[in-house]
């Protein structure tokens, strides 16, 4: 990871035609984000949204977790481009599959505009230095298209310049996208308690192994279990990976971290995942899954101090009220309160909108359990 990067945060977010988010604009974000609201109404297509706006990548790894990306039976090429639209369409409002000037996802931050489109486009060699290159020329619709055979891509833009061609009839899971990836960042994480396995926890220990960030992990695990000395992964196998063993004060034997509950397990996910992102952005999909609310506070306490050390942005969504106060109250009593910010979303008449509250507001929320659930 290049930590040498020094991330300037996301400010603002507009999305447009991006799954349920149709047209949500909300005008100021801060370092650490808390969103919620009722279920379906866009939270994790939200953080959906931010990975792909921040590295194109996350573009394939998105559709794969939903269940979208294709199981190819053929090795015809033009067997592909039938499921790939039904694959790519996912990712946009009404799955609109049209090529037309209106039909686009737009994610912005004030004037860095990432956009996504389909295309028609043809291959066309030119001579460039002596040397012979092929380059695809890109039409906005298939009337535009004077001579040659036209084939349909995904077209995904930054600021009007870096650009990257998905082409339809090739298999989805074969394309390295990145082309596009916002530049002052070092990297993407994003925590789902479906997703996040030992292959990849492992690797994100094998990261901070005997450093500073070891011990911030370990202080995080007492927050459930005091006792804790240390932490170590052992092999389960090459393809499922390692899993996380403790060392307990006062027990002879060493523990498997997965015995003690999922919530350690979801805070080693977290802060393993909060200290690998250093100028970076983090996406916590569920952030209280399998949390007491008794421990959210010194959760969040962490949590900010952590993010504000390593300069990392963070996304959270929840449906807990508990975790709304404790992160209220930590927000006032440990940190500066602009270093977070709280949001819920709503779906009005059919468009998705957010509401935003301030520290009081949001205690009263929390308070009442006001349309959390």
């Amino acid at each position: 990871m290049d930590n040498s990067i020094e991330y300037n945060m996301i400010q603002s977010l507009k999305i447009r035609n991006f799954k349920n988010l149709s047209g949500l604009n909300i005008p100021k974000l801060s370092r650490i984000n808390l969103i919620s609201g009722k279920n379906n109404v866009g939270k994790s297509s939200l953080l959906e949204a931010i990975g792909v706006y921040v590295d194109d990548s996350e573009l394939f790894y998105i559709i794969e977790e939903r269940g979208e990306l294709p199981k190819y039976s053929s090795k015809d090429t033009t067997e592909y481009l039938k499921p790939n639209i039904e694959a790519i369409s996912s990712l946009f409002t009404n799955r609109n599959t049209n090529v037309t000037e209106d039909n686009i996802i737009e994610i912005s931050d004030n004037d860095d505009v990432l956009s996504l489109r389909y295309v028609y486009y043809i291959e066309q060699e030119t001579e460039e230095d002596g040397n012979i290159v092929r380059k695809a020329i890109v039409f906005d619709s298939r009337d535009d298209v004077a001579t040659g055979d036209a084939h349909l891509a995904l077209e995904i833009i930054r600021k009007g310049k870096n650009k990257a061609i998905v082409p339809l009839e090739r298999r989805l899971d074969s394309i390295r996208l990145g082309r596009t990836k916002k530049t002052d960042i070092a990297s993407v994480i994003r925590v789902n308690p479906e997703t996040f396995g030992n292959l990849y926890i492992g690797r994100l220990w094998d990261n901070v192994t005997l450093t500073e960030k070891e011990e911030y992990v370990i202080d995080a695990l007492r927050i459930i279990e005091p006792n804790i000395e240390s932490l170590a992964f052992l092999e389960e196998s090459p393809r499922i990976g390692r899993y996380p063993v403790v060392k307990v004060k006062g027990v002879s034997k060493r523990l498997p971290l997965r015995s003690m509950g999922d919530g350690i397990n979801h805070i080693l996910s977290i802060i393993l995942a909060l200290v690998n992102c250093e100028n970076g952005c983090l996406l916590i999909d569920e952030i209280d899954n399998g949390l007491h609310y008794t421990v959210q506070k010194q959760l969040w306490s962490i949590i900010f101090k952590l993010a504000i050390k390593l300069n990392v942005q963070i996304f959270a969504t929840t449906h807990s009220s508990d975790c709304i106060s404790s992160f209220g109250y930590v927000l006032k009593e440990d940190t500066n309160i602009e270093e977070g910010r709280y949001i819920r979303l709503e779906n009005k008449q059919s468009a998705i909108t957010f509401t935003e509250y301030n520290l009081e507001e949001l205690k009263i929320v929390a308070a009442q359990n006001i349309e959390i659930r």
